[in-house]
């Protein structure tokens, strides 16, 4: 498995995240960087220090402004009952008095919660397999549970002292508040019992992938839950929003126009700055080990899968540039590791002693292109990333024996090779010639076999020449 070195990162971040009153955090990177992965480690490995409520908004999105504010509480009491299930359910007055204010608040409107959710429950659980329940960002059956294990706790209770129940029933009616400060001053109570010396952490994660026209609307409602300039709401100590700050500007000025005010709208949600997530060169350090993670089953590649084999070569100079030039992300840099592809699979390589060794380095080099293919998602898209790899300004490079490659698609795309040394043939702006120290090789003159490459295997692959070889 796969583990990216992220530990100077996170010392990085417990620096900033530790900094007294830094209350609010925009942590922002690139989409499909590895922040939720990133988080999550690092709070794994902080268990004693804080305690983590972890939400996704992005399930939220095709709800009403109303029903998400509901939804955010209902996500935090389900992630409150998944660390503690018995932290409404102590055997003492306070218990069963916090128990009545919360359910006291569901049911105002209500016979009884449990008849309204299994109801909900009954009609929407057919076609759960087929219709995700993307409005509730938590399962309802925990919250059935819940309310079950309540009326079991309220029979036994009301047995041992008779009237208890009616009575703190009769001092909540009484009380002249509403809702919201029912459930949010429970909440807050609870969430400060079970964070006890730790500090308490809520993440909002994921709001890179909400609808952009939804985007804006769940950032304002989301707002609700910072009520002063250092307090969240219900008493959480940080808050973290999760996204890409850039991409997020560019939203913005393209909905609202270029001299909308992006800085005073977004201040609100970060303390001091926005924290830039860049975890590239980690991933750059093991694209060599990303590639070697690629499923083969086919004996006959384990060469040219290896160290020093055309394929890895391959991939590794290409990603490599891409993940400098943030042209590819992590998660779909990690897309091949995830199965085995047909191309690799045993019995898709066979080497006849009959073929030349050119043919056998075609065939190579084809599996090479299609599962580059792969990990860019398609043809058109690889295509659309090779000109931005082309034209990358990085430095970062790895070695790369560009001939073998040009030769191969000189050769499958009809171009003439030169047959004698000191002749050179013309490919476009391009001058190739025989090789000084070896007549068998060719070189690119003007030093320009890189920017040759690129542009004969973007031609190589808009023509299909790389499916020629189904064996």
């Amino acid at each position: 498995m796969i583990k990216i070195p992220i530990d100077t990162i996170k010392n990085d971040f417990k620096n900033v995240f530790d900094i007294p009153d830094n209350s609010r955090i925009f942590f922002s990177g690139k989409f499909g960087i590895g922040k939720t992965y990133f988080l999550n480690d690092f709070f794994n490995s902080h268990q004693d220090k804080y305690e983590v409520f972890h939400l996704y908004p992005v399930n939220y999105q095709i709800s009403n402004n109303e029903d998400i504010l509901e939804l955010i509480k209902y996500d935090i009491l389900i992630e409150l009952l998944a660390k503690n299930s018995n932290i409404f359910q102590e055997k003492k007055t306070e218990g069963i008095k916090d128990s009545f204010l919360l359910f006291f608040s569901w049911c105002k409107q209500n016979i009884t919660i449990n008849s309204s959710l299994q109801t909900a429950l009954s009609l929407m659980e057919p076609c759960s397999e087929t219709i995700p329940l993307v409005k509730l960002g938590r399962p309802l059956k925990n919250l059935l549970e819940m309310d079950k294990e309540f009326q079991e706790f309220k029979k036994e209770y009301e047995k041992g002292e008779k009237g208890v129940v009616n009575k703190y029933i009769e001092e909540i009616k009484k009380k002249n508040i509403s809702e919201v400060d029912y459930f949010s001053h429970l909440l807050k109570e609870k969430i400060a019992q079970q964070k006890g010396d730790k500090k308490s952490v809520l993440i909002l994660d994921d709001l890179d992938r909400i609808d952009p026209e939804h985007t804006f609307r769940i950032f304002n409602i989301l707002s609700a839950y910072f009520e002063r300039e250092n307090e969240n709401k219900f008493g959480f100590d940080s808050i973290i929003i999760v996204a890409d700050f850039t991409n997020l500007k560019h939203i913005f000025h393209h909905k609202y126009g270029r001299n909308a005010d992006f800085t005073g709208y977004i201040d609100k949600f970060y303390s001091i700055d926005p924290y830039y997530f860049d975890n590239k060169k980690a991933i750059i350090n093991i694209v060599d080990d990303i590639v070697k993670e690629i499923k083969n089953g086919e004996p006959n590649l384990n060469d040219a899968m290896g160290d020093s084999g055309y394929i890895k070569l391959f991939l590794v100079y290409i990603l490599t540039i891409a993940i400098d030039g943030e042209i590819i992300n992590l998660r779909e840099l990690l897309k091949a590791t995830k199965y085995e592809l047909t191309e690799l699979r045993k019995g898709s390589f066979t080497e006849d002693t009959f073929q030349d060794r050119t043919d056998t380095f075609q065939k190579i080099f084809d599996k090479a292109i299609k599962v580059a293919i792969h990990i860019f998602s398609s043809t058109e898209n690889f295509i659309e990333k090779l000109e931005l790899i082309k034209n990358s300004k990085t430095k970062i490079k790895k070695r790369m024996p560009f001939r073998p490659y040009i030769k191969a698609m000189l050769r499958y795309l009809e171009i003439k090779l030169p047959e004698s040394k000191g002749i050179p043939i013309n490919w476009n702006h391009y001058q190739i010639d025989l090789d000084n120290e070896n007549l068998d090789s060719i070189k690119v003159l003007s030093n320009q076999e890189e920017k040759m490459f690129f542009d004969l295997l973007i031609e190589y692959i808009d023509n299909k020449k790389y499916i020629k070889n189904e064996w």
